[in-house]
């Protein structure tokens, strides 16, 4: 009994100083307790409030609209494509649901193009077959309602789980990506493989295109500025 209890209070020991090193690395106790607490209601407050704003905003006819979720948010496009007529609505957080509430304002502007990258958002909550079901009928609402625009397709991008643990895994994105594709050849839609561009070997994402592992950093859009690029000047 005393032996388990000298082992108890080991574990225990190292336990505590594991909690303490992190509390050092991360910050105070009231931080860490906050970045608990918040970190959800966070990117949800983050959503609402770029919601809101996008909805004040007016889109003008003829625009390219790059249509997605942070990892079309948190790209200047503009710049890096170099063209004047391109406009962000990429939202953090957002997922084929919020891709259809917000999907009016934008067929009612006759966009000339719409680059659409959603659905890996989808994957930590909602099986596949809900995913394809909603992601078809943001297409089909493209196609039927604004048929004079090009609409494009982008493959959802792979993940690296050694950078950062998302609960995401490149199995499923690979088979969302064949349904996606799928469905640009249902309705004529043009589809634009990304993915295979930021692979490595093993089919993860390249670790020196994030820091995160789902998140680009700037040499990871610069592959996408460089692959997106004939599409976009494409009259």
């Amino acid at each position: 009994m005393n032996k388990l209890f000298k082992i108890s209070l080991l574990i225990n020991g190292v336990f505590v100083i594991l909690i303490v090193f992190a509390l050092i690395k991360i910050g105070t106790p009231r931080y860490l307790f906050y970045l608990i607490k918040n970190r959800g209601q966070g990117i949800v407050s983050l959503k609402n409030h770029r919601h809101s704003h996008l909805d004040m905003l007016k889109i003008n006819n003829g625009s390219i609209i790059m249509l997605g979720n942070s990892i079309t948010a948190e790209c200047e496009w503009r710049e890096l494509l170099q063209n004047s007529f391109i406009i962000n609505r990429g939202v953090i957080g957002d997922g084929t649901f919020d891709i259809l509430e917000r999907l009016t304002p934008i067929i009612e502007a006759k966009p000339k193009k719409i680059f659409l990258l959603i659905g890996v958002n989808d994957l930590l909550f909602h099986p596949l077959s809900t995913i394809s079901e909603n992601y078809e009928k943001i297409v089909k609402r493209i196609k039927l309602e604004t048929p004079e625009t090009e609409l494009y397709l982008e493959s959802i991008l792979p993940i690296h789980n050694d950078l950062r643990q998302n609960g995401l895994k490149n199995e499923d994105i690979d088979a969302l990506n064949q349904q996606i594709f799928e469905l640009s050849q249902k309705y004529a839609a043009n589809y634009i493989d990304l993915a295979s561009k930021l692979k490595n070997t093993e089919g993860s994402l390249r670790k020196e295109l994030s820091l995160d592992g789902i998140h680009l950093n700037g040499k990871g859009y610069q592959i996408l500025g460089e692959n997106l690029k004939k599409y976009i000047e494409k009259k």
